[in-house]
């Protein structure tokens, strides 16, 4: 059995005011949102709890699907790359960023670089993992397990008041070429990114473009599960395959500190991947943070497959 972590939208606290210099961009309506609501509902001590929790059932491969910063801050990269390094196994842990870690066009080196120790994989059928050098290094797949994760880059920068996602022709055509080389080599296949695969999931201004191009992508290749985050909030759903129906996960935040309006406490999910004959089985634990007690406990269990 091979046990995969999903975590998603941790979205660190930024620590400090920033300098006003700093936020002569898009950042300045980002603080300006921080400081009114965001900060209340992604907080350090829920966020520590998931981590923990996480670390202690100890999963054979952990896949954080973006958004650990707010407004992509070089201190707030600073800041994830040192409490992962910390709160996570990093050679078992790998990321892909979301729109708020491409919140502005940065410099790789101080901004998206600085967590490339959790973006190393195989990349365009290279011989050996290597660390991505870019943010159109991607999709870049780690293996363990019988298992392939394949994850994408959803996430370029946008105009103010603009989240949407997009993969572009490139990365769709190296996506295909794993997608189909995993299935060659008989491994279950798990396609990871930020945005979200499902039509009518979020608004236009947050929706993936091109989720349509993937969604024709899958159903020419398969995958058997997809992974995304964007919604701070948890989507079950399915994609078509040529093997049939195959399961969306989308995963809700891991830093609430507690539930409002359609949202839960911070979570994250545990998959298990097991060989039944010639196929897959997937079973989901969804562990959801007690904001009474700060224990992190099983709220929900799905067979997905």
């Amino acid at each position: 059995m091979m046990r995969l972590a999903h975590l998603t939208d941790l979205h660190f606290p930024i620590e400090g005011a920033p300098a006003a210099d700093a936020l002569m961009s898009k950042r300045a309506l980002g603080y300006l949102s921080w400081r009114r609501k965001r900060r209340f509902r992604h907080q350090a001590g829920a966020l520590g709890a998931i981590l923990e929790d996480c670390r202690l059932n100890a999963p054979d491969l952990a896949v954080i699907t973006g958004d650990v910063t707010n407004i992509a801050l070089p201190s707030e990269f600073e800041t994830a790359a040192r409490e992962l390094r910390g709160g996570v196994d990093a050679a078992r842990t790998v990321f892909t960023p979301g729109n708020h870690d491409a919140y502005v066009a940065a410099p790789w080196a101080s901004g998206l670089g600085r967590l490339a120790f959790l973006m190393r994989g195989e990349r365009d059928g290279e011989s050996g993992a290597r660390e991505a050098q870019g943010p159109d290094d991607f999709p870049f797949v780690r293996r363990t397990g019988g298992v392939a994760v394949i994850l994408a880059n959803s996430s370029p920068p946008t105009a103010p008041g603009l989240a949407t996602g997009r993969l572009g022709e490139a990365q769709l055509r190296r996506l295909k070429t794993e997608l189909l080389a995993a299935r060659a080599r008989d491994e279950a296949r798990v396609v990871a990114l930020h945005h979200p695969v499902t039509a009518g999931a979020v608004s236009w201004r947050k929706a993936l473009s091109d989720a349509g191009d993937l969604r024709a992508l899958l159903a020419e290749t398969g995958a058997e599960l997809v992974l995304h985050g964007h919604l701070h909030r948890s989507l079950w759903d399915s994609v078509e395959t040529p093997d049939g129906p195959r399961p969306v996960a989308g995963g809700a935040s891991a830093s609430h500190p507690s539930a409002h309006g359609e949202y839960r406490p911070a979570r994250y999910t545990l998959f298990a991947f097991e060989r039944d004959g010639a196929r897959w089985r997937i079973t989901a634990d969804v562990r959801e943070l007690d904001p009474e007690t700060g224990r992190v406990e099983t709220a929900e269990r799905r067979q997905l497959l």
